[in-house]
């Protein structure tokens, strides 16, 4: 347990550095297919009270909030709710909260929400199948939970290599899962998915480790591997390289379940 709470700890800290980074970010995290298709998800109906889990700088929750009478936005870091807050002011979105949340202690009452969120953070949680238990503990029944997260394809080499890659750019992350893993996680705690998409998110290496902060020693080997793949991975995440950089892109799976 003390060894779980220290990979917290790390995300907090390394989330916190590169906040302002992730505030300006454009084609990861403020617009991607995977939040299109949250949103479209999520359109159908109108919750009372939700909340987005590891919101960064609150995008996900933006995007989701004219679908919500309230909605909060939590994390873990506090740079992170702050960049999130100043761009809700900017937005004049007025039914935000910002709040800070651990995704496996949230401090939401059992049944109380109509709607739990979280896109591209769930691979950094430390307990992801204690995470799960507290996003259905929290959930009224036929409340939702969205969630768009990177997610590795089955083969097993493969989505190993992808997560060596993953930990090796940022010590924050702790697993990509595949579709079969999502399906059996969500299942064991009495989430059955309703929609599922699955779309990639499209990369350039360059500003994918200048975003995570990759230590400056690592990044040789890291790119001696995306230009050595071996050919299943290199058609399994698209690996071109092109004008000194290395463009590449990672699976996405975007789902709604209802509990």
């Amino acid at each position: 347990m003390v060894e779980s709470r220290n990979t917290s700890h790390q995300a907090g800290q390394q989330f916190g550095r590169q906040a302002a980074h992730y505030a300006v970010s454009t084609g990861v995290h403020a617009h991607s297919e995977g939040l299109d298709a949250l949103e479209t998800f999520a359109s159908s109906r109108t919750y009372s009270v939700a909340v987005d889990v590891a919101t960064g700088a609150g995008f996900t929750a933006f995007a989701l909030a004219p679908y919500t009478g309230h909605m909060f936005a939590t994390d873990i870091v506090q740079g992170m709710l702050t960049q999130a807050e100043n761009l809700a002011k900017e937005r004049k979105l007025n039914n935000i909260e910002f709040a800070f949340v651990e995704a496996e202690q949230m401090p939401f009452r059992d049944g109380s929400l109509d709607l739990v969120s979280c896109r591209q953070a769930a691979h950094h949680f430390y307990d992801l199948p204690k995470a799960l238990i507290e996003v259905s503990r929290v959930l009224r029944t036929d409340g939702d939970f969205l969630l768009s997260d990177s997610c590795a394809p089955e083969p097993t080499q493969v989505a190993d290599w992808m997560n060596d890659i993953q930990l090796r750019r940022d010590a924050t992350h702790v697993k990509d899962r595949t579709v079969t893993e999502w399906y059996s996680m969500l299942g064991d705690v009495g989430l059955k998915v309703v929609e599922c998409k699955l779309t990639i998110v499209n990369l350039e290496f360059n500003d994918w480790v200048r975003r995570s902060a990759t230590p400056i020693e690592k990044l040789g080997g890291l790119r001696e591997d995306f230009m050595t793949a071996h050919e299943d991975i290199r058609e399994a995440f698209q690996i071109t390289v092109k004008d000194r950089d290395i463009f590449f892109n990672w699976p996405v799976i975007v789902l709604k379940a209802t509990k």
